[in-house]
């Protein structure tokens, strides 16, 4: 009888297995959740149009905020890249890619899909799946590692939540996962494997070229891969061997391909407008805040392989998550700990088991880099943790590979345990899979990632309570802003309110804004007035508006208050 794993379909029927866990969890729930600022911004400009149209300091009805986000045939690509280059801080390529996607789906003036939006993004991260399987059997040349690892993306929530955002991330995710294979085949060449082609050569710039093309921050990747290569380079220069040989002349060909296509777009950066979309990111650490970013660091690595629910629960369940996440920690950390020890140890995966460590390693390091040398914590935004999310899978993925196929007991636990508690190989790596599963299933509930500013609470709170016409006022200081503001709308739209509320945006001055109280008191009475994250100290009460004087529900990203306008 022939054993299963002999069986030329079980590798393949696995890998399927993992797709379509992976589609499931990914379009779970897809278009339930609000949509986010960042996301009202790819939509907007997908679409051809911009966000300077929106009127301020007058007040606009819902059909004319979210003017923006209707689609029209006659937008053209060209309209694409003209908004992003005048209005955002974002390469094209996602942007044009969306804009074809969305012309498929889309009918003449009506409001864009965000399930159709966000659907693009997860047929990117289904795609990642087969991608990372790849690079690790070629990587590694194990098809165990290589289904462990495609295990690992497939359920991973962090994986998860980048799919189910209509942004740009899982796309350059398979860019950065095609750069990895090409480092690892130059860096086979280094070891007297073949040198790459001519061919190989423009691949690597062409897949380079389009990374940064999709997302600025794969220059990270470049520079951490760049760190990797040189380390190679001073080894072969102390070793007195030649840098001028075949293999070296094809890398440094790629290397100058590579900077003559990020060279072109030091003029397009250099034009983008300074509207401080990137401020909120600016930090100056005072006393125990300077080692804030490492832990936010590491819970973001963390959320990659599991997360409970900890987000929009009770204190208690809070709590209870938090330590059931550090018990499995400390329970399967020594096992995945001792099989990248093996890993390095092993003649067969020592190269690439290095390779990969050095690449996560220069990415924090340049992370950290960002954050204390430039002041600039991208550890605040779990998105931008993208960069090393498929290098920490295929780490982490050869790392469980090894113990499943050593699958005896681990002495090393940090705790002394009972026997029936000790971990092997193949229960560590069972049971990661299914905090994995848990984990993602919570960022389907939305239980965890949730989004920045909870708009459809904020909606539904006042579409519950709202007795008379409403008006929203909100500050404009850069877009920023007006997107907020346009997903706000946009809720009322999804949960049908039967009065759509009217909204003002109100540009921010160091005073009272005249105009800003003019339009007040022209507004037919009654109505209601929410101040939604407004900036501006009026006295509202000498236009007859009293403000609620019971305490308000709070919601994520909103600071919000509610006036009386008799």
């Amino acid at each position: 009888m022939i054993k299963i794993t002999n069986n030329q379909w079980f590798h393949p029927g696995l890998l399927l297995f993992w797709v379509g866990l992976g589609i499931l969890l990914r379009f779970l729930g897809l278009g339930n959740k609000s949509a986010s600022s960042i996301e009202i911004s790819t939509l907007v400009f997908s679409l051809g149009h911009g966000l300077k149209t929106i009127p301020l300091d007058q007040i606009i009805s819902a059909d004319i905020l979210l003017s923006p986000l209707r689609f029209e045939t006659a937008s053209q690509p060209s309209d694409v890249i003209y908004h992003l280059f005048t209005e955002s801080n974002h390469p094209p390529l996602y942007f044009l890619l969306n804009h074809f996607w969305m012309n498929l789906f889309s009918q003449e003036g009506e409001l864009v899909s965000l399930t159709v939006a966000r659907a693009l993004s997860s047929i990117l991260g289904v795609l990642s799946i087969p991608a990372i399987f790849s690079l690790s059997y070629f990587a590694f040349r194990s098809l165990i590692f290589a289904q462990i690892t495609a295990a690992l993306m497939a359920v991973s929530p962090y994986g998860i939540y980048l799919s189910q955002e209509a942004r740009h991330y899982t796309i350059t995710i398979l860019f950065i996962i095609a750069s990895l294979g090409y480092l690892v085949k130059v860096i086979r060449s280094l070891e007297g494997e073949k040198p790459l082609s001519i061919i190989q050569v423009m691949g690597w710039i062409i897949v380079n070229g389009l990374g940064i093309a999709s997302h600025y921050f794969f220059i990270v990747l470049l520079g951490a891969e760049g760190l990797v290569i040189a380390g190679f380079w001073l080894r072969d220069w102390r070793n007195k061997l030649g840098l001028f040989s075949r293999s070296w002349l094809r890398i440094y060909a790629v290397i100058f391909g590579t900077l003559i296509s990020g060279l072109v777009w030091i003029p397009i950066l250099q034009s983008i407008p300074n509207d401080q979309l990137t401020d909120w990111i600016a930090t100056q650490f005072k006393g125990l805040g300077f080692i804030e970013p490492l832990f936010r660091l590491f819970a973001w690595l963390m959320t990659q392989i599991f997360l409970l629910p900890v987000e929009g629960t009770p204190p208690i369940i809070t709590a209870i998550s938090a330590l059931i996440l550090l018990t499995v920690l400390v329970w399967i950390s020594p096992g995945i700990i001792q099989g990248i020890r093996l890993n390095i140890q092993s003649s067969e995966t020592q190269l690439e088991t290095k390779i990969f460590g050095g690449i996560l390693i220069s990415i924090l390091t340049l992370f950290l880099i960002i954050i204390y040398g430039l002041q600039k914590d991208v550890s605040l935004a779990a998105r931008y943790q993208f960069v090393y999310f498929p290098v920490f899978i295929l780490i982490l993925g050869s790392g469980l590979g090894v113990i499943w196929r050593q699958p005896e007991t681990f002495n090393n636990s940090w705790v002394s345990l009972p026997p029936i508690l000790q971990a092997n190989g193949k229960k560590i790596v069972i049971f990661t899979l299914i905090m994995g599963c848990l984990g993602a299933l919570t960022v389907g509930g939305n239980y965890g990632f949730q989004k920045s500013q909870g708009a459809d609470r904020l909606a539904s709170y006042i579409i519950n309570e709202a007795k008379t016409p409403v008006i929203i006022a909100t500050t404009h200081q850069t877009h920023a802003e007006t997107r907020s503001l346009m997903g706000l709308g946009l809720e009322f739209k999804r949960q049908q309110a039967k009065k759509l509320p009217e909204f003002m945006l109100v540009k921010k001055t160091d005073t009272p804004s005249p105009t800003f109280t003019m339009v007040l008191t022209q507004v037919q009475r009654p109505f209601e007035l929410w101040a939604v994250n407004l900036k501006d100290n009026t006295d509202f009460s000498q236009f007859r508006c009293q403000q609620d004087p019971r305490p308000q529900p709070k919601l994520n990203g909103y600071r919000y208050r509610r006036y009386y306008c008799r």
